[in-house]
């Protein structure tokens, strides 16, 4: 690929110095190896303009950017265009055409995203067809899996990641799209055939500063992504106001006028058993994943997947077949029996979701260790304590990443929503908190770790320090913490 060739197809570009080719495009300036293009693109953190001389001098042939921006390197190849961002899209499908091969499934939403494409993704493997994933957890496919930095990659990445999964044989590829990635343009280029929304409840105000907000950011992987069918948590009110925008949508709910919706579920610490209304067919099925928001979350991949043709039994086999979820309503497994979960809940409505439900199937008392993100919304802290001292028998409240922020002043943010003290420990040493909270265990009681769920490091300041919370309770209860 040449500067010429990426020329020709976008108006009003303009080279300056001869024409080259080029071997890769990046848009971060400390990955240009000899020989690569480098755009640069504006952001909602940075200016990629401000990086040109950098990518040069580590040895970039070509550069794209915006008409009218000083370049101070006479001797080398520029293309200028009017916006490189609008540009990227089609610069990337020319690239990468072998993307847009692949059929595509969206899924956004607060909560669920994980564990509904994992779903979705161990039905396609009973289908029979290949499958990437790309989400929170890694991007994985075909027996390879790579642990992931952002839920959803830089648009880049997401073209060549792409490109890799079809040249390998991937029909199929189910990606989670976070409200960032919406806002930022990062699937700028990008059409879905099926797009999948769970629910909207408070997270990541500051970054969007309001629900509407937030709202429309989801609201446009429907509004300017998809070709093809939407499945609807119509439960949600935001799901509700979308299904009434969208033509042909699938509706899901416990609500009996959603086109899915269950007509039996039982919720043990075993499991889901569900009887569930479809527009196929009824479908009876058994789980592992527990929860009433399980619940939700297989009927949002028995939507997708009737939407795909996928026929009823292989739905019913594929979500059996799944066996559980990293950092989702994980039960870590123990010598002493303790009914120990581990769950990635963050958001007041997960949290509040996480401990309803394990209640449920709790014969004992109900603990939960929990903290909040430091330079994340701050709003959420006294919520998520007054969920947590309403919904537990008792909470320990600790650190979850702290980031620049001081540990304590989190803790007193999420105090500040707690009245009864007598139900709460503090203890800001994670590790301490849930050896703490282990030691208070009786045999019929349920430990839930919340917030931080198949991660395995802490954020202290700038520095990332390996923690498991799994891990962390295994070793709690090797050193003899527990009963």
């Amino acid at each position: 690929m040449t500067a010429s060739d990426i020329a020709r197809i976008l108006p009003g570009a303009v080279i300056s110095g001869s024409d080259r080719a080029f071997t890769a495009l990046r848009a971060d300036s400390t990955r240009i190896r000899t020989g690569e293009a480098f755009i640069a693109l504006k952001g909602s953190v940075t200016d990629g303009h401000r990086f040109i001389s950098d990518a040069l001098r580590r040895g970039a042939c070509l550069v794209i950017c915006n008409a009218g921006h000083p370049v101070d390197a006479p001797d080398a190849t520029i293309l200028r265009v009017p916006d490189t961002r609008a540009a990227l899209p089609a610069i990337l499908n020319m690239l990468h055409p072998e993307a847009s091969e692949v059929e595509m499934v969206g899924v956004t939403g607060t909560n669920g995203k994980t564990t509904t494409t994992y779903l979705i993704e161990s039905v396609l493997a009973r289908a029979g067809t290949a499958c990437g994933v790309i989400g929170t957890i890694s991007t994985r496919y075909l027996g390879r899996e790579v642990g992931s930095s952002l839920t959803t990659p830089g648009p880049l990445d997401l073209f060549e990641m792409l490109h890799s999964m079809h040249t390998q044989g991937v029909k199929v590829c189910v990606m989670e799209v976070s409200s960032h990635a919406l806002d930022q343009d990062r699937i700028n280029g990008l059409a879905f055939h099926y797009a999948l929304f769970t629910n909207l409840s408070q997270d990541h105000l500051d970054y969007h500063h309001d629900m509407e907000t937030y709202f429309l950011a989801k609201r446009r992987l429907f509004s300017d992504h998809l070709k093809g069918t939407a499945v609807l948590n119509t439960d949600d009110g935001y799901g509700s106001r979308l299904f009434k925008e969208l033509r042909d949508a699938v509706s899901y709910g416990f609500r009996t006028e959603a086109l899915i919706h269950p007509l039996s579920l039982d919720n043990t610490s075993n499991g889901l058993t569900m009887l569930l209304r479809s527009p196929q067919g009824d479908i009876s099925l058994r789980s592992v994943l527990k929860g009433e928001m399980n619940a939700y979350n297989i009927m949002a991949a028995v939507g997708i997947c009737q939407a795909m043709g996928i026929p009823l039994d292989r739905i019913r086999e594929g979500i059996e077949d799944l066996q559980g979820v990293p950092g989702r309503m994980e039960s870590v497994t123990n010598p002493k029996g303790l009914s120990i979960i581990v769950d990635y809940a963050h958001t007041p409505d997960a949290l509040d979701t996480v401990l309803k439900n394990t209640r449920a199937f709790t014969r004992g008392r109900l603990l939960t260790v929990f903290g909040c993100g430091g330079d994340r919304d701050r709003t959420k802290r006294p919520i998520m304590g007054s969920i947590a001292a309403s919904r537990a028998d008792h909470a320990f409240v600790t650190s979850d990443n702290p980031r620049s922020e001081d540990p304590l002043a989190i803790i007193e943010d999420i105090l500040k929503g707690i009245t009864d003290r007598d139900k709460i420990t503090v203890e800001p040493d994670r590790r301490q908190a849930i050896c703490r909270a282990i030691r208070e265990m009786k045999p019929e009681d349920c430990l839930v770790i919340a917030g931080k769920g198949h991660e395995d490091y802490q954020i202290i300041g700038t520095t990332r320090i390996m923690f498991d919370d799994r891990l962390c309770v295994r070793q709690c209860l090797e050193e003899g913490t527990g009963r």
